[in-house]
């Protein structure tokens, strides 16, 4: 999420939170409903969603906490459900408490809503760390079934990755260099994210995200999305050199096109996105390594782009992929283009 969304999103929780409140007054008792008790559940609400989002943020998901990342599923359903216990119970007790004196603790029901807010807290608790484990994408088809059958959709596809992994392999050993790439992953997925794009999966040392073409401007997201992933490793080489060794670079290829998604598997589900458009992407991939480019754009995505960050891009030679019976028409950033053509 960007940063300047994030008072924007934990803005609209709390409202939510503080309807729910309410409403669940409303439900409970029907109406007519005195306004004091309307507004201490409102309040309410409005605590328990507060004190939730801030957990999150500050906590599990703070990227600066690395310790996290190694804690297994069971340790962070766990953590949070114990905070949002917490959080829950406070929040039934604390309000009619400041407000009217009322020692809600010690009302008959109050044994019943402890152990419902436990209940509660372990049920999103389990469902957050599944949606995260299994994307976005993954976790909303699986109980929408919209990829039961395949069917076509225009996507942008990025693929992104990792300069250098076999020597980087070698010289770290397995153990290390799948650290490395959890590293890399990891600090990718802020940017991508930030952009509104989808990581579909990771696929050795390299990771595949697409965007919707629903808009105009998710070709010029894509594309800032990969300059900041580029960015973003930048700014930590002081880290990866200190952990690994050396700096991290990635080489970045974006593509646009029909895909075929659809579901596979019984037991272990998974998204695949076929087709041609995912096919060239990857060997546009390796075009950029034989430009020696950085990000690189084939026409079909350059053209969707605004006027102006066109004329920024420096068209490269036809390029010639394995596979491909049409040469490829592909283009870099202006500062990218130090090529040779190579005969190409």
């Amino acid at each position: 999420m960007k940063r300047s969304k994030t008072p924007i999103f934990f803005a609209k929780v709390i409202g939510f939170s503080f309807l729910v409140g309410a409403l669940t007054t409303l439900l409970d008792g029907g109406l007519p409903v005195p306004f004091s008790q309307l507004g201490v559940a409102a309040v309410t609400g409005a605590l328990i969603g507060a004190g939730c989002i801030v957990f999150e943020a500050t906590f599990l998901s703070n990227r600066s906490i690395r310790w996290l990342r190694k804690v297994p599923i069971a340790g962070i359903v766990l953590m949070r459900a114990v905070a949002y216990t917490v959080i829950i119970v406070v929040s039934l007790v604390l309000p009619p408490w400041v407000l009217f004196g009322t020692a809600r603790w010690l009302e008959p029901g109050f044994l019943f809503s402890f152990w419902l807010s436990i209940s509660i807290a372990a049920a999103i608790s389990t469902a957050l760390e599944l949606y995260q484990l299994l994307g976005k994408e993954a976790s909303l088809a699986v109980f929408t079934g919209r990829y039961r059958r395949p069917r076509l959709e225009n996507r942008i596809v990025m693929f992104a990755d990792l300069t250098g992994s076999t020597a980087l392999a070698e010289r770290l050993g397995d153990l290390r260099f799948h650290e490395l790439l959890g590293d890399v992953a990891y600090d990718l997925d802020e940017p991508i994210a930030d952009m509104g794009g989808e990581i579909h999966r990771y696929v050795g040392d390299a990771v595949i995200a697409t965007w919707p073409m629903t808009k105009p401007d998710q070709f010029e997201h894509a594309l800032t999305c990969a300059t900041a992933m580029i960015e973003m490793l930048e700014t930590k080489s002081d880290a990866y050199i200190a952990r690994y060794g050396q700096v991290m670079h990635i080489r970045i290829a974006l593509h646009c096109g029909p895909i075929a998604a659809g579901e596979v598997g019984a037991w272990k589900k998974e998204i695949a996105l076929l087709g041609d458009t995912m096919n060239s992407a990857a060997r546009i991939e390796g075009a950029a390594r034989d430009f020696g480019v950085d990000i690189i754009l084939s026409d079909t995505f350059q053209a969707r782009l605004p006027k102006d960050v066109q004329a920024r891009l420096h068209r490269l030679p036809d390029y010639a992929a394995h596979g491909k019976h049409d040469v490829l028409r592909l283009w870099a950033r202006g500062l990218d283009a130090r090529c040779e053509t190579n005969g190409l």
